[in-house]
């Protein structure tokens, strides 16, 4: 998820849990707890290396055994800092929901939380929301400033964050239903339209839980295609990929292993030259949905290059300042309503 809704859970809960006891600086410590996982951040930032950021985001400072440890040292040190006066297992209650808000948030996104680490480095994403959804956020948001409005001493301030929790944890519950519903009807095209798969998983596109991509693969072709809950066409139309997963034979590594770990399954190769394997990771869906070609359908991709030092990992992102989001928004706002 993006920052602004980890620090706003993790606000809340500051307020919920020590709000009457030190007043604002509980929403400031509970907003560092429900963004502090994603201090691996920083880490990646500064190794410039594309293959450890795959790697390091969202694996040990994510996991649920890491939280559990974590927030023992972090509750000390508020604890230490606060002169005693507030109970240590408050301190911990505070830390360990804020931590675990932020853990558990991630793994309902399609990027993948390694929640189970050290025991498995199984990737947990329930790919039922997107990673910025402005329905789950700003309502949320909304009504817990809202309830700041509301002297501390009034009871119906912890009232309205209570209900800005129960209303953004209904919305997270209501798009596994939208989830279901989206993956039947990919399902039933599929076969209704003779296309041969072995998995089929869905995804909500950027921004929304209205629109939602199908990807299904086998051995030889990876297909996509687009499915609105608002859509009046009832056919959807799939756009199908070469797998070419023959590539794999000539660039054997561990870094393709990682790539493909990385990727769940969800990928197809292409060859760029004699040296570079150009992977494109389509667990996010299309990025254009006008475009089939996959440099131009899935703008972000790897670079895999042999060299004499061994096979390096490039993030080949697209340039920002050639997109006109206004354009990008309105293209995404008329697939949602007008299809």
């Amino acid at each position: 998820m993006d920052p602004l809704t980890h620090i706003v859970a993790g606000a809340a809960i500051g307020e919920l849990v020590l709000g009457k006891k030190i007043g604002n600086k509980a929403m400031i410590i509970g907003a560092i707890a429900g963004d502090f996982p994603d201090i691996d951040v920083i880490l990646t930032t500064y190794l410039h290396d594309d293959l450890a950021e795959i790697i390091i985001h969202r694996s040990y400072t994510h996991a649920l055994l890491t939280d559990f440890v974590v927030a023992f040292l972090l509750s000390l040190i508020t604890f230490l800092s606060f002169r005693k006066k507030i109970p240590y297992l408050t301190w911990y209650l505070l830390w360990i929901l804020g931590l675990l808000s932020h853990s558990i948030l991630d793994s309902f996104t399609t990027y993948g939380t390694q929640l189970l680490l050290p025991f498995t480095d199984y990737r947990v994403g329930f790919n039922n929301l997107s990673i910025i959804d402005p329905l789950y956020t700003l309502p949320f948001l909304g009504v817990f400033i809202y309830s700041l409005t509301i002297k501390r001493s009034d009871e119906r301030r912890v009232k309205w964050i209570k209900r800005s929790i129960y209303l953004s944890t209904t919305y997270l519950v209501l798009t596994f239903g939208s989830k279901f519903y989206a993956q039947q009807k990919f399902a039933d095209q599929l076969n209704m339209q003779k296309i041969s798969y072995t998995t089929l998983c869905t995804t909500p596109t950027i921004f929304n839980n209205v629109l939602w991509a199908g990807i299904a693969y086998n051995d030889s072709n990876l297909i996509v295609g687009e499915y609105a809950l608002l859509q009046k066409h009832p056919v959807i139309e799939f756009v199908q990929y070469k797998r070419n997963l023959q590539l794999e034979d000539d660039f054997r590594s561990k870094e393709l292993e990682t790539m493909k770990w990385f990727s769940q399954g969800k990928y197809i190769l292409q060859r760029k030259d004699e040296n570079t394997l150009q992977m494109f990771i389509v667990k996010w869906g299309r990025s254009d949905f006008e475009k089939t070609k996959p440099e131009d359908a899935f703008i972000f991709y790897y670079e895999l290059t042999k060299s004499e030092h061994g096979m390096k990992v490039t993030s080949i992102k697209p340039d920002f300042s050639d997109i006109n989001f206004s354009e990008a928004l309105a293209k995404l706002g008329n697939r949602i309503v007008n299809y």
